[in-house]
């Protein structure tokens, strides 16, 4: 896994102009994923221009919805056990937090991050615990902002017209992707199609 990391990585930091390298082996983390596709936004996204900061989130089984004009609702309509998804996205809301997010914490802020080309990339990883390290890298980007006190909402600006790009896996097989950049969410569009195992 640390492999593959290095090898797109110093791809990345050296300048390469060939395509991403892969290694392909029996089961992939979920990190692998995300390396794949920082990878893919940074050397071939228009997206990654127009930020310095982007959010990463995961979605382990692709579900699409559909609208239903009788009932004015979305329902579920089909579920892809064999696509996992993975959403770059610029930073448009700070990241609230309760005081119990500490170093050694779990769960309780995004804890993974790297930086390509001096942009920050972070995401959640809830097995993995909060480091001095990270949370000062957060601090130097700016992308915390104040505690947040329990039943408290915060105020979250909302962009409907900014993009994001998603990352389309093939669970089985992560060289088998496909990228569609829209200011539409995950599950509400047709995805597009993969031939997985």
């Amino acid at each position: 896994m640390r492999n593959i990391f290095l090898i797109i990585i110093s791809c990345l930091l050296s300048g390469c102009k060939s395509s991403i390298v892969i290694l392909q082996k029996e089961t992939y983390q979920t990190e692998d994923f995300i390396n794949v596709a920082i990878s893919d936004f940074v050397s071939k996204c228009s997206l990654f221009k127009k930020d310095s900061v982007f959010k990463i989130s995961v979605e382990d089984t692709l579900v699409e919805l559909s609208f239903q004009s009788e009932q004015s609702r979305w329902i579920l309509d089909t579920v892809y056990q064999n696509i996992l998804v993975v959403n770059v996205f610029g930073l448009i809301n700070k990241v609230w937090y309760f005081s119990d997010a500490v170093i050694g914490s779990k769960g309780k802020l995004p804890s993974r991050y790297v930086i390509v080309k001096g942009k920050l990339f972070f995401w959640q990883d809830d097995n993995y615990p909060l480091t001095e390290e990270t949370l000062s890298v957060f601090k130097r980007y700016n992308i915390l902002t104040e505690v947040m006190e329990r039943g408290m909402l915060p105020d979250f600006i909302i962009n409907d017209a900014a993009k994001a790009a998603h990352y389309y896996f093939c669970r089985d097989n992560i060289s088998n992707y496909k990228r569609v950049v829209t200011h539409v969410a995950t599950g509400y569009y047709k995805p597009p199609k993969l031939k997985c195992k």
